[in-house]
């Protein structure tokens, strides 16, 4: 992405240049030859945003592996074996680009601009470094960091980067977060970033807010670790304390997010045309048994807006027949379905329900709710209606994503780094877990209620919330629903199990509720586990691939308990 952004902004400057020289040579001169510095570094934002939104998308939807970690999504079809926990190592690649180009933002701003200018430049360098080593470390455990990213100085030193222990990676974060947040004390709009600033548009004050809320986000993460080093209470306490000093995201304006603008495979939601011309890519990423089932059972409003209803329910009958029924098509089955339901078999169940789920980690999930049997009605439910899809990945019987995330961009689906639910979830868990002396449960209702205003959910919206006794849609009444989620979080006897259960349904699709569950245990994922690979067990970390700086890797897996490289070794972080 970054690339492409460079190859443009040179195209510019050469039509600049040559609009306006009267010499042949200056025309002529290929604008491959103009040094990195004739670019404005504002291009190059632009490159880590956009391209760090892709690698969001990429962890959190395109791959398999943390949507099914987190019980989002599975799949089924062909190449489900990341459903089942049969991880592959990961490259530290796949996330270098965004990480170089902000040391070179830095570098650049450090010589190139001025007073705060040039703090907003290096402010957001920061943060997109501490944003990306974040998600690093946590995911993989030790890597490199303080060598990292120095290749040019030349030398093993830094070709072969030592790696940093976890929590020395943490501690910079933490350090390069608080200059951030000290650089923007002052900025307001850097007016030449704007455009190319396609996250805030130069508003160096929500900057600011996503540096301390990043802040709230790995403190919190540490919270097991608390030591003299990092004393999560008191920093956690001094953020909420002194909001002057340390502002953080308050509403979804705030939102650290990056849309899709939808004009080629580059810029568009991945689920999108632009990027699987083969629908069947759609398809095959259903929503999980998990998520729909417990949003059925909270009556939530964000089912409908996330989640397609079956395309031909499945009912229990005399006879075997398919049927038109109040708009409606319906598979009648003759076989005994509470018979299915009620055996040591978890594989044969049979969901009856409008919106249905694909269970977790199933050895056959094409099979599941009888999607095995689909060439037998195929012609029956085509007859019925033909817009139905009925191709490769196809299963009528089981829910598939709403319509908004098979569009290449959609106002509701973005990349999203950091959302003010979050905020206030993360607030919630600190004063149930008496970091600051603060209401948890208003912090928590907040977090629902801006999850509902995030995906344009209002009171009173028809058709919103599936009554599954009674099979049909009903209208949103939201007033029950925070009762609802009160007397929960009343009768909690550990208040971080329905926070963190909220947090996970506010942070759908996005790759932070894994890193919750592994340090928290809440939700109970691994009690849906069918068929995985280590049992109930959801793997804990990316495993690693370095073979060019073996040595070093090898030490670094020293430091995992048991200390084998796979995803099932406990890092610092869970030790």
């Amino acid at each position: 992405m970054k690339k492409n952004i460079i190859t443009f902004s040179l195209s510019i400057l050469a039509l600049f240049a040559s609009s306006c020289s009267e010499s042949l040579d200056d025309i002529n001169t290929s604008p491959n030859t103009l040094p990195d510095t004739e670019v404005d570094i504002k291009f190059v934002l632009t490159g880590i945003l956009s391209g760090s939104a892709k690698i969001n998308s990429k962890m959190s939807y395109d791959w398999g592996e943390l949507s099914a970690a987190n019980q989002y999504l599975q799949r089924d079809f062909t190449s489900y074996e990341e459903n089942n926990y049969q991880w592959g190592a990961v490259d530290f690649g796949n996330f270098y680009e965004p990480l170089k180009d902000s040391e070179y933002i830095y570098k650049r701003a450090e010589t190139e601009k001025k007073d705060e200018v040039k703090n907003y430049y290096q402010a957001v360098a920061l943060i997109m470094k501490s944003y990306h080593f974040g998600f690093i470390t946590s995911a993989f455990g030790d890597v490199p960091y303080s060598k990292a990213l120095n290749a040019e100085k030349g030398g093993d030193e830094f070709f072969k980067p030592q790696y940093d222990t976890q929590k020395e990676v943490f501690i910079g974060i933490i350090n390069s977060l608080k200059q951030a947040n000290t650089l923007l004390k002052n900025t307001t709009i850097c007016k030449e970033a704007i455009d190319s600033d396609v996250m805030y548009h130069g508003d160096g004050q929500k900057w600011r807010k996503l540096a301390n809320s990043l802040l709230l986000r790995f403190y919190m993460r540490l919270s097991e670790k608390n030591d003299t080093d990092i004393n999560v209470s008191t920093e956690i306490a001094n953020i909420v304390n002194n909001p002057n000093e340390f502002p953080v995201l308050q509403d979804n304006n705030d939102n650290a997010v990056v849309s899709y603008i939808g004009t080629d495979s580059n810029n568009s939601w991945p689920g999108g045309a632009l990027n699987w011309s083969n629908r069947s890519e759609f398809y095959r990423r259903k929503p999980s048994a998990t998520i729909v089932n417990d949003l059925i059972s909270l009556k939530d409003p964000r089912l409908t807006k996330w989640i397609k209803p079956v395309d031909a329910q499945l009912v229990q009958g005399a006879t075997n027949q398919v049927v038109l029924e109040n708009n409606r098509i319906k598979r009648y089955v003759d076989i005994d379905i509470n018979a299915l339901n009620t055996d040591n078999n978890l594989e044969n169940d049979i969901n009856t329900n409008l919106f249905v789920g694909l269970p977790i980690a199933l050895s056959a999930p094409n099979d599941f709710n009888m999607g095995g049997t689909l060439s037998d009605v195929k012609n029956d439910i085509s007859s019925l209606n033909g817009n139905i899809y009925l191709n490769a990945a196809a299963n009528p019987h089981t829910s598939y994503l709403a319509d908004m995330y098979s569009e290449n961009s959609h106002e509701m689906v973005k990349s999203i780094f950091m959302t003010s639910a979050e905020v206030k979830f993360l607030l919630a868990e600190a004063s149930a877990r008496g970091y600051i002396n603060n209401n948890a449960y208003e912090y928590y209702k907040a977090g629902i209620e801006l999850s509902f205003n995030q995906y344009q959910i209002n009171d009173g919206d028809a058709n919103a919330v599936y009554d599954n006794v009674n099979n049909t849609l009903i209208a949103f009444n939201q007033n029950e629903y925070i009762t609802n989620a009160k007397q929960i979080f009343d009768n909690a006897g550990n208040k971080l199990a329905p926070i963190m259960h909220q947090k996970w349904i506010a942070l759908w699709l996005t790759t932070e509720s894994w890193f919750d569950f592994r340090r928290t245990g809440y939700p109970d994922l691994n009690k849906n586990i069918i068929s995985g690979t280590k049992g109930k067990q959801t793997p804990v970390r990316f495993f690693y691939t370095d073979p060019y700086n073996e040595n070093n890797m090898l030490k670094a897996i020293q430091n995992l308990q048991p200390t084998t490289n796979d995803q099932w070794s406990n890092m610092w972080l869970l030790q």
